[in-house]
């Protein structure tokens, strides 16, 4: 019998606690429970662990109900990471691990030969009446069910670009209201006109540092006149020199660790402004944004959110009860970092998004 060969979508990763065996032949493959950890999924009801292969609980009880050769259906430990996304909509909650148990010179219906799934002409039959899409199919030859398969591949890949392209205007469309509300907001504080302060920088020759007014006055939820402030919060817009370039983060070792520069290529990214001791000098004796400029420290969350609205994105505290609060404007962003539950200052970094 000639089999198809199928390389599955590969979202899943070898889960914590995996423990390992050996055929006859030396092959590798995880003892049962199967664990498997998604960093992701693309909508595939049958996905690559490799060396192994899970399927949903719904291709599972199809293929137990029918009359397919060369495969066993196991337990399956499956666990989602923290940055987990998924692009298909609800996540299945039941799998279960396919081992194929067929050999690749026989008639049975799914074997396995160098991390690729081998299917019969049934199988794939099977397989097409379920979402697999992001997988690749090398055919046996210009079979019904192989066109079958690159069919629904070819249209389901259209209809993702499709819900990507409309994800993608919907964005667009949020950010252009927002830079509204928010550009609005920014002019209304009618920021006091002043030549930008010669800044000390890392034991560097002093620079000057210039541009316009961001989104960062407006995040910090009140009226700001001090020049100084004024001058730092334009930072990302403006023309800056820097004479260290080409490092991806400057962090300085001076009294002025309180402001970071993060670089990439030379160019600024983000500034970040820190109220607490930095997370890579907690003990550190230096002075803070707070006390180096005047106007910064009064801010609450109460009054970002009062002054701003919901931001785009939210993070409640954590198990070190650090939380986060994310304000976008077209590529801006402007995160407000918040500490213990009573949301006290921690830094603000104004960056590029992406």
């Amino acid at each position: 019998m000639q089999h198809h060969a199928l390389e599955p979508e590969a979202t899943g990763t070898v889960g914590a606690g995996a423990e390992w065996m050996h055929d006859a032949n030396g092959a590798r493959s995880q003892a049962d429970p199967l664990r498997c950890e998604f960093a992701g999924w693309l909508g595939d009801e049958l996905v690559s662990v490799l060396p192994d292969f899970v399927v949903t609980g719904a291709l599972a009880d199809a293929l137990r109900a029918s009359d397919l050769t060369g495969f066993e259906l196991h337990e399956a430990t499956v666990t989602k990471s923290p940055e987990f996304v998924s692009y298909a909509g609800a996540f299945p909650e039941r799998w279960e691990r396919l081992a194929p148990t067929g050999r690749p010179d026989t008639d049975h219906d799914f074997a396995q030969r160098d991390g690729m799934l081998l299917v019969s002409e049934r199988a794939l039959s099977l397989l097409n009446g379920h979402r697999i899409v992001e997988a690749q199919l090398a055919a046996a030859g210009e079979t019904a069910e192989a066109s079958r398969f690159a069919r629904h591949r070819d249209e389901g890949r259209a209809a993702a670009l499709l819900r990507e392209q409309s994800a993608q205007d919907s964005e667009a469309d949020d950010d252009a209201r927002e830079v509204a509300r928010l550009t609005a907001l920014v002019d209304a504080l009618d920021p006091t006109a002043s030549t930008p302060p010669t800044m000390r920088v890392n034991g560097d020759a002093k620079r000057t540092v210039a541009g316009d007014l961001t989104l960062a006055a407006a995040a910090l939820g009140k009226k700001i006149e001090d020049p100084a402030t004024l001058a730092l919060l334009r930072l990302i817009d403006g023309p800056i020199e820097i004479n260290r370039s080409g490092a991806y983060q400057c962090a300085y070792r001076s009294t002025d660790r309180s402001l970071i520069v993060g670089m990439k290529g030379g160019a600024v990214r983000c500034v970040e402004l820190v109220f607490h001791p930095h997370r890579n000098a907690p003990e550190a004796n230096y002075p803070r944004t707070a006390h180096l400029i005047t106007g910064l420290s009064p801010f609450t969350r109460e009054g970002v959110l009062e002054h701003l609205g919901d931001p785009k994105e939210a993070l409640p505290p954590d198990e070190d009860e650090r939380s986060r609060d994310e304000y976008r404007i077209g590529r801006q962003r402007v995160m407000l970092y918040w500490r213990g539950q009573d949301y006290s200052p921690r830094s603000v970094m104004v960056g590029r998004k992406g």
